[in-house]
């Protein structure tokens, strides 16, 4: 189905989320008439004030998985970019992810951002040199902006290869480009737990490059691109971007890896008609996300650091990096597929103190033991902060160094998610900070 639904249509929104995304396209959808339904794993009331709205609407509420009727009834489906492939029917209605619906409604310039790391900060980057706003993904659903700010607002949408994988049906064959241009950051392995291998992810990534027009790609990727649209990107040499466009202290963001997704915004701003007076300045304005090499405490001389985003090891090798001095690292979460040899290894190269955390624990203590590193691992997450300020404080009796949270694993073993746990971290670094340098670990 590549329409928009329309009154008296049977729209089926298959996980409401706890991020908006199936709240937005339920708003949406009833706002042009559709009867709506809900399909979800809990209840409505696990989902608070956002529950509360379906009753409101008169929307019902069902508790179920692909096999539900609800679904086979629908006239559309609606699915979160949560459900995998293997959790659909044999058969099944038509269906049109939020994105999608966003994509039928929205007709003001857009550009895309890809890629397994570094997406979402590139993203906000890209919105300050364009001076465009920013949503999908791990921003504001884009439903919900398109409602605030009507069908012609500029846009940099972040897209998961999720997202990517349920745009396909409404963007293959179309007949022009979806996207103005597009970023690809950077391709690893991730996802494992959702794809059913990995030629099925980087397929998903790699399709947005067919909905695009030029395209600003790190270089590793070029031959995974090759006939496309490439731009060449501006250089950067020894902090200086394109020959005094940009200097590295313009922007405030901890690791040269964030140098190099400069590079890859300001290449497609510029392409975009952003103006070189403008590019310095535009830089300045970029912040720190939450959750992303984020300062969230200092105390005794050591500084906490929330990378909770860093869901993969790629992601959390760039955290190493980035942060100077001494170093505790607190690693594991639940699994998505991903090997942590390599990772091992450079945390052991690095020279940090790896403390270990959650399902993956037991895999990653294995990986340090074969390289003659023995990591403790935590029972819990304060006694994991705890685990990480002693080994520094051992190392670093006169005080200094850094605690960073970069799990290089999802959250959802122990966590709602990966801001959860963040803001878990940033409590009690700062917690911790506080009391002198000390957390409880009982709790």
């Amino acid at each position: 189905m590549s329409r928009l639904p329309g009154a008296g249509d049977r729209v089926v929104i298959w996980g409401y989320g706890r991020h908006g995304g199936g709240r937005a396209a339920a708003r949406f959808c009833a706002t042009r008439g559709a009867r709506v339904t809900i399909l979800e794993a809990k209840p409505a009331q696990d989902f608070a004030e956002a529950g509360l709205e379906t009753r409101l609407h008169g929307w019902a509420w069902h508790v179920g998985n692909g096999s539900h009727p609800a679904l086979q009834e629908a006239d559309l489906v609606v699915p979160s970019p949560a459900i995998p492939p293997r959790a659909w029917p044999a058969s099944h209605p038509s269906i049109v992810s939020p994105e999608a619906l966003f994509l039928l409604a929205h007709r003001g310039p857009r550009v895309a951002v890809t890629g397994t790391k570094g997406k979402s900060t590139t993203a906000r980057i890209l919105g300050c040199l364009l001076g465009w706003r920013v949503a999908g993904n791990s921003y504001e659903p884009l439903l919900d902006l398109l409602e605030r700010h009507g069908p012609e607002v500029p846009l940099v949408c972040e897209l998961s290869s999720f997202q990517a994988h349920y745009l396909a049906p409404v963007l293959d064959g179309a007949a022009g480009p979806a996207f103005a241009g597009a970023v690809f950051t950077s391709l690893a392995v991730d996802h494992l737990d959702w794809h059913p291998d990995l030629a099925h992810y980087h397929q998903a990534k790699l399709r947005v490059a067919t909905w695009a027009g030029a395209l600003a790609v790190a270089p590793e990727l070029n031959p995974r691109l090759d006939g496309r649209d490439l731009l060449p990107l501006i250089p950067y040499v020894e902090g200086v971007f394109a020959d005094g466009l940009a200097r590295r202290t313009d922007l405030d963001l901890l690791g040269e890896h964030n140098a190099r997704n400069a590079v890859l915004a300001i290449t497609l701003a510029r392409h975009l008609g952003t103006p070189d007076a403008d590019i310095a300045p535009r830089l300045r304005q970029v912040k720190p996300l939450p959750h992303r090499l984020e300062p969230v405490a200092l105390g005794g001389g050591v500084g906490y650091i929330n990378d909770s985003i860093a869901t993969t090891p790629e992601s959390c090798m760039a955290a190493l990096a980035a942060v100077a001095g001494p170093l505790a690292v607190i690693l594991g979460g639940s699994d998505k597929g991903a090997s942590y040899q390599a990772l091992a290894r450079a945390v052991v190269q690095r020279g940090a103190f790896p403390v270990l955390f959650g399902s993956t624990a037991p895999r990653l203590a294995k990986d340090f033991a074969d390289l003659g590193v023995e990591a403790p691992t935590a029972a819990t997450f304060p006694e994991a902060v705890a685990l990480a300020r002693a080994a520094l404080a051992r190392a670093t009796p006169a005080g200094g160094g850094s605690v960073l949270l970069s799990p290089a694993c999802a959250s959802f073993d122990r966590f709602r998610g990966f801001e959860d746990r963040g803001d878990q971290f940033r409590a009690l670094a700062r917690a911790t900070s506080s009391n002198g340098g000390v957390a409880n670990p009982g709790k």
